[in-house]
């Protein structure tokens, strides 16, 4: 089962050289990763000044922005949608950070396997960077996660700290999940095989939500075919009533650009 599982989550884009060093490696914003493990990763940090002077526009706004750390999904990488963190920029205000996974892209390439274990290197590198290399705030983070990218996310958002890092992640401004799993298997092969091969399983989600003390926002497609909206359903059953207003607020705010 865990091969399954692994071949579903981890279909990276095999795509050459070629192809990241015109889209991806030209970027103005690319900065270089590196996790505990010594692997180095591409990420993009696309702040919202220097994307409109890019288009030709200026801002008189001059308050503190959220930043966006944003977790990738599953048959993509971070070449491929450089267009979707543009766009998350202009539309939320925002500034964005997204990252590469262990085993993707350029990793790829240079012979990394993609693994859940990868993945949390990968996103704690993120971390790092953002919080003691760049110095914001965690209470100025969103941990974006969408579709296997909500296991990094969840994995992080939950955690009270971070290896080499002087920051928790648990004051983060709020997690906001697209098309979460409840995990690998149980997006895979449903809840009764997660069970029989549970020490199989990869980003078991719904055993970290409750953990995380953020507001959580959650949307998910009701006729998503790959990933079910069941799995989007199942981590509300967590006790988050006291958090209700505030993921209201965070979803407006991504929805309205009031982020600014």
């Amino acid at each position: 089962m865990g091969s399954a599982i692994n071949v579903v989550a981890f279909p990276a884009p095999e795509l050459d050289r070629a192809f990241y060093e015109e889209e991806l490696l030209t970027r103005r914003d690319l900065v270089w990763l590196t996790t505990t493990d010594g692997e180095r990763i591409p990420a993009c940090h696309v702040r919202k000044l220097e994307y409109q002077r890019s288009k030709g526009s200026d801002s008189f706004l001059s308050s503190p922005r959220l930043t966006i750390l944003y977790s990738h999904g599953n048959a993509e990488d971070l070449a491929l949608h450089l267009d979707y963190i543009d766009a998350l920029v202009h539309f939320t205000g925002s500034d964005v950070l997204s990252y590469e996974y262990v085993g993707y892209s350029v990793s790829r390439l240079e012979g990394a396997q993609a693994s859940e274990p990868g993945c949390i290197r990968s996103i704690d590198a993120a971390w790092r960077y953002l919080v003691d290399d760049q110095r914001i705030p965690p209470k100025r983070i969103v941990i974006f996660g969408r579709s296997i990218g909500s296991g990094p996310s969840v994995d992080l958002a939950s955690r009270s700290e971070v290896e080499n890092s002087a920051h928790s992640p648990l004051d983060v401004a709020g997690v906001l999940l697209q098309s979460p799993l409840e995990s690998g298997a149980r997006a895979v092969l449903g809840h009764v095989t997660s069970f029989l091969g549970y020490y199989l399983d990869i980003f078991r989600n719904y055993e970290k939500i409750s953990k995380i003390t953020a507001p959580v926002a959650i949307m998910h497609g009701t006729s998503d075919e790959v990933v079910p909206v069941s799995n989007g359903k199942a981590p509300r059953s967590r006790d988050i009533s006291a958090t209700c207003t505030a993921a209201e607020s965070l979803r407006a705010a991504l929805a309205g650009g009031l982020w600014a």
